[in-house]
């Protein structure tokens, strides 16, 4: 009767840990790549730069995660925007749907004293995103937004 008990267990053990690794299977890779194949998502995965304006050099880089519409970019500043040498990181996490990034980030080191929203548009060359950034500027004591551009 014990040994039917200690088996239960571990069956309902080994039954739980196959269910939730087929579970993130298809919720990580499975799913989304389906949804990529039927709705022709664009891949803007992989290594971009970022710049304050259009023609300005790059300030930094961003490394963009997509699983289908879920997006996740490190972005590493080097260049402030008062020209100034920094080495600030930032995670984003958020959406892209129909051309159109819309992510929430904050700052890694400092745990989430910069935090702001991000919202970019692809442009037809896919090789280039603009949009705007809106955030608490501490040393202006107000929210701010400012042009931001990412091209690979």
């Amino acid at each position: 009767m014990t040994s039917d008990l200690i088996l239960g267990v571990i069956g309902g053990i080994i039954a739980t840990s196959i269910t939730v690794a087929i579970s993130y299977f298809f919720k990580t890779i499975a799913i989304p790549f389906i949804k990529s194949a039927l709705f022709d998502i664009p891949d803007i995965s992989g290594k971009w730069q970022t710049h304050d304006s259009e023609d300005q050099e790059s300030v930094g880089t961003a490394n963009i995660k997509q699983r289908s519409r879920q997006i996740e970019i490190q972005v590493i500043r080097n260049i402030n925007r008062d020209g100034n040498k920094t080495e600030k990181t930032f995670l984003y996490k958020g959406k892209f749907a129909s051309g159109t990034l819309v992510a929430s980030y904050e700052d890694t080191d400092m745990k989430g004293y910069i935090m702001g929203s991000v919202v970019m548009r692809l442009m037809p060359d896919n090789k280039t995103l603009f949009g705007k950034t809106v955030y608490f500027d501490h040393n202006q004591g107000q929210v701010v937004a400012h042009d931001y551009w990412l091209k690979r």
